[in-house]
C-alpha cells in the first residue's frame, strides 16, 4: 500500500487526493475521538482554559467535525459491506503461492504481462500460464515455472484444446485473469462481420468459455479467485467502440451473476472475483490522446492497474477496482436522466484516440494473421 504522501505514477490526481482525504479527515480512527474531545470541551475547556477563546472554537468547530466523522463511518462502513457481499461473508482462506497456479490471459504483453511479472516478482515459485496468441515480449525470469501457450481466443476449439493440455501439462489453475482482449475500431455499418465475430469471441465468449474449463475445480476445492478486467466504455461507451463496449458490459454481467451462481448454485463462497473497471492505459492497445482531465481521468500505467489486481489477489479478497476512482461515482450516472448520460457520452467525441486494432485478419477465413 503506498504511502499517503507518495505520488502515484500518474502524478496529482483526484485518486491521490481521495487517498489522502481517507487517511486523515475522512479516518474514522481520527474523526471520532476529535468529535467526541469537542463535545466534551466544557469538562477539558473550561473557562479556566489559559487560551480563552479555545471553547468558542471549540463550539464552532463542533458542527464539521460531526459531519467529517459521520461521513468516514458511512464510507468506512460501505467498504465493510461491499467485502462482505463481494465474498459472501466468509473470511480469508488459505493461499499458498508458491503452489498456486495462475492462468493469464493476453499475458505476452501490456496488463497481463505487467501482472505476471508483479506475482513472479512477490513469489519465484508461483506458477503462471500465459494464453495469447503472440509470443512473449517479456523473459520470464530463469528459474520460474511460466509456461506459454499460443491460442486463437476467438477459436472456441482452440480454447478447448489448450485449456485441456494445460490442465494435463500443469494442472488446474486456482487463478483465471481474463485480462485478453481487442478492439477493431469501426462504426456497426462500416465493420464487417469479422470485425465483430473476432472482437466478441476473444473478449467476451472466451471468457465465459475459459470460466467453464477451470472453474469446476476451483468449486470441488472451495479455492480460487477469477478476474475480469472491464472497461470504462462499458459505462460510458464512445462512438466507434460498440462492440468493444458491448464485451466489456457483458464482462460486468457475466461477473455479477457467477457471484450469485458461486455462492447459492456451487456453494463454494470462498471461490474470489475482482472485477477491474479501467479507464485509458498506456497499453499495445492505445493509440492517441485522451484530451481528458489529468487530474480526474489520468492516463493509467500498466504498473499501477497491474498492482490493484495483484494486490487484490495477494488479499485473499475479491473486490471492484475503478481505476480512476471517479469512474465508481460516473457509473452510477447510469440511473440518472438520460439527458445527463448523453451529454457525458457526447464529451467522448472529442477523444483523439485511436479504437483501430493492431491485429490483423485474414479477409478469406476471418481468422487472425500472425
Amino acid at each position: 500500500m503506498p504511502s499517503i504522501l507518495t505520488l502515484p505514477r500518474e502524478g496529482f490526481t483526484v485518486d491521490y487526493v481521495a487517498r489522502f482525504l481517507r487517511y486523515t479527515l475522512l479516518n474514522p480512527v481520527i474523526t471520532l475521538p476529535v468529535v467526541l474531545a469537542l463535545y466534551l470541551e466544557q469538562l477539558y475547556l473550561g473557562s479556566s482554559s489559559i487560551i480563552p477563546d479555545l471553547p468558542e472554537i471549540a463550539r464552532q468547530a463542533k458542527t464539521p467535525a460531526a459531519f467529517l466523522a459521520c461521513f468516514s463511518v458511512i464510507l468506512s462502513l460501505t467498504d465493510y459491506l461491499n467485502r462482505g457481499f463481494n465474498n459472501n461473508w466468509v473470511g480469508k482462506s488459505n493461499w499458498q503461492w508458491a503452489f498456486e497456479i495462475v492462468v493469464i490471459t493476453g499475458g505476452s504483453s501490456g496488463i497481463g504481462a505487467t501482472i505476471a511479472q508483479q506475482l513472479l516478482a512477490k513469489n519465484s515459485q508461483t506458477t503462471i500460464v500465459i494464453i495469447d496468441y503472440v509470443p512473449l515480449t517479456w523473459t520470464p525470469p530463469v528459474g520460474s515455472r511460466t509456461r506459454f501457450y499460443r491460442c486463437d481466443l476467438s477459436d472456441t476449439a482452440a480454447i478447448r484444446t489448450t485449456c485441456a493440455t494445460i490442465k494435463k501439462e500443469v494442472g488446474n489453475p486456482s487463478v483465471l485473469v481474463n485480462n485478453a482482449g481487442l478492439s477493431r475500431g469501426a462504426s456497426i455499418m462500416d465493420g464487417s462481420y469479422a470485425d465483430n465475430e473476432i472482437t466478441i469471441k476473444t473478449n467476451l465468449l472466451a471468457p465465459f468459455l475459459l470460466i467453464k474449463e477451470f472453474l469446476p475445480e476451483m468449486v470441488r476445492k472451495n479455492h480460487g479467485h477469477i478476474v475480469n478486467v472491464s472497461s470504462m466504455s462499458a459505462i460510458m461507451p464512445p462512438g466507434k467502440l460498440a462492440d468493444y463496449a458491448a464485451t466489456k458490459a457483458g464482462l460486468i454481467a457475466m461477473h455479477e451473476a457467477l457471484q450469485l451462481e458461486i455462492e447459492h448454485t456451487h456453494n463454494a463462497p470462498k471461490v474470489r472475483q475482482t472485477l477491474a473497471i479501467l479507464s485509458f492505459t498506456l497499453t499495445p492497445l492505445f493509440k492517441g490522446e485522451t484530451r481528458q482531465s489529468a487530474f480526474l481521468f489520468p492516463l493509467l500505467h500498466v504498473e499501477s492497474v497491474s498492482e490493484a489486481i495483484v494486490e487484490a489477489l495477494y488479499s485473499g479478497y475479491g473486490k471492484t477496482i475503478y481505476m480512476p476512482g471517479i469512474m465508481r461515482y460516473v457509473s452510477s450516472l447510469r440511473g440518472g436522466p438520460e439527458w445527463v448520460q448523453r451529454i457525458i457520452r457526447q464529451g467522448t467525441e472529442k477523444l483523439g484516440v485511436d479504437f483501430k486494432g493492431r491485429q490483423k485478419i485474414d479477409a478469406k477465413t476471418g481468422k487472425l494473421c500472425q
